[in-house]
């Protein structure tokens, strides 16, 4: 197992033992990691619960009459959840001219030149949909604490009427969710981790890349063994299956199911692997394992820096552990204790309602309408009722408390709710105020930028140097004219000494 920067891979003397042991290593990392994946389920079941039987409120609204008679939710997490999204959209991109072009050589600090490059992204940006993609980003950094991205190259088409026709070609940013992907949490970096990328495919899928993708022609030599092997399972008997085809697969159960589904599972291992058997170190490459069983890819990582184009980011960092905490962990225990004190409040508040009564005595009851008549013949007789202390009405003021208090270790921006706070103020005060409210907030916009948008954006114009052929076209808003123009763009023009540098958080920082 590895304890570093490196995965040391044991009895690795031909591929099938490769793929054994890539995919046991999957099954250790993703094992190690059983109490977060735990934690970001009761998140996740908090967000978009409807009553307190979606959460671990246990007692509150049991159906097994345990516990209050209501299972009100009140949804303050989802509240911050949709807020802070809502705010790192806005801040992250309110538009689209977010990008900036810094040259580091006298060629690529001419006017021309940064705009061809930035052009470029921006209008791939807009093709490619990555506003979408990077909301989806932001909401697993919400619900996990962690988002992680990978840029690939695609070469999209569509046929129409019969004629194959480009649809898109450039590079584009896929989500990979906390789920499906594993890595050592001690190394030094995310960046330097061995990771491993899961994922789940339909052949069809799998066709599709080899025909769209220019790094996925290594599935090709692989189609026909897969397809084999399913038709030859086909043929076999259930319990069978089961017992001489070694292949257990996450979230199928059996063999059985994995094969009967139609789908493929790949695992990728990307790092640096160490064979003990050869004594031989395999330094920054890729091994891809399907089926538990084919290794139909093994070579270095197509990258300048050797590093796969992967990148992750973390809200709340950890000492010694590369899994970050989310912004939304902290408050599971708040967001309980609010819905046990408005269960509570409701059941107090149903019981003055049809409090139950107390007889002494000889006691005759009427009904007469709506008005209950009682006729006590002893004299030492009565009928009283039982009623909750009034004060426990007072709850409404502990959960008004305790949402304000969610907001505050949230990081929020207040202000951006319309929020106010009492008192009148001068104009600096108020501008005072706001800059202290969203410091927190102004922090972790900024570091999703440096340590995740920037990689990525400098990993889009990366890979399409390395797949460009011919010529593109971007579209750029002249500043003078107020017209759009349509420029040119090849090879040559993107391969510039330089970096892209978002300038969302900074933009926002500044306008306010």
């Amino acid at each position: 197992m590895s304890v570093g920067n490196t995965v040391d891979l044991r009895q690795v003397t031909n591929d099938d033992q490769l793929a054994r042991e890539i995919a046991t290593l999957w099954i250790n990392w993703d094992t190690s990691r059983t109490d977060a994946k735990a934690r970001w389920q009761e998140t996740t079941s908090y967000v978009y619960a409807t009553s307190t039987r979606d959460t671990t409120n246990e007692g509150v609204g049991g159906q097994d009459g345990a516990g209050w008679s209501h299972s009100t939710h009140l949804p303050k997490i989802t509240q911050i959840y949709d807020n802070l999204a809502a705010n790192y959209m806005a801040a992250l991109m309110p538009h689209d001219d977010v990008v900036q072009f810094l040259g580091f050589s006298q060629d690529a600090v001419i006017k021309e030149q940064r705009e061809k490059v930035e052009a470029y992204i921006k209008t791939k940006h807009r093709l490619s949909k990555f506003r979408t993609t990077l909301y989806q980003i932001i909401n697993d950094l919400l619900l996990y604490g962690n988002c992680f991205a990978q840029v690939y190259y695609v070469n999209e088409s569509s046929t129409i009427s019969g004629i194959p026709e480009l649809a898109y070609s450039g590079p584009k940013v896929r989500v990979i969710s906390p789920y499906d992907i594993v890595f050592n949490p001690f190394a030094t970096s995310f960046e330097r981790s061995p990771k491993i990328v899961r994922s789940i495919k339909t052949l069809g899928e799998i066709i599709r890349d080899v025909e769209e993708n220019p790094d996925g022609k290594y599935y090709a030599k692989g189609i026909k063994k897969w397809v084999k092997m399913r038709k030859a399972v086909a043929s076999m008997e259930t319990t069978d299956i089961d017992k001489y085809v070694n292949v257990g697969v996450d979230g199928f159960g059996t063999a059985t199911s994995y094969f009967q589904s139609g789908n493929v599972e790949v695992l990728e291992l990307y790092g640096d692997i160490f064979d003990q058997e050869k004594g031989e170190l395999l330094k920054n490459h890729v091994i891809t394992v399907v089926d538990r069983k084919y290794v139909i890819r093994k070579e270095p990582i197509g990258t300048w820096s050797g590093f796969p184009p992967i990148f992750h980011c973390g809200w709340r960092l950890r000492a010694n552990n590369l899994w970050a905490m989310g912004p939304l962990d902290n408050l599971i225990g708040a967001q309980y204790l609010i819905n046990h004190l408005e269960n509570a409040r409701a059941d107090a508040f149903d019981q003055m309602l049809s409090p139950d009564r107390v007889h002494v005595g000889q006691v005759q009851m009427s009904q007469d309408g709506p008005v209950t008549n009682y006729y006590i013949d002893d004299g030492n007789g009565s009928v009283s009722n039982l009623a909750p202390d009034a004060t426990v009405l007072n709850a409404d003021l502990q959960i008004s408390t305790k949402e304000n208090q969610m907001e505050a270790y949230a990081g929020a921006p207040r202000e951006a709710m319309g929020i106010r706070t009492a008192g009148e103020k001068t104009a600096f005060e108020v501008q005072a105020l706001q800059n202290a409210a969203s410091r927190l907030f102004q922090t972790r916009t900024e570091q999703f930028e440096r340590e995740f948008l920037e990689p990525i954006l400098n990993g889009e114009l990366e890979i399409a140097v390395m797949n460009l052929s011919g010529i593109d076209v971007a579209k750029v808003l002249d500043d003078d004219e107020g017209v759009l123009e349509f420029m040119s763009i090849s090879v040559d023009d993107l391969t510039v000494r330089g970096r892209l540098k978002a300038r969302g958080a900074s933009h926002f920082a500044k306008r306010a």
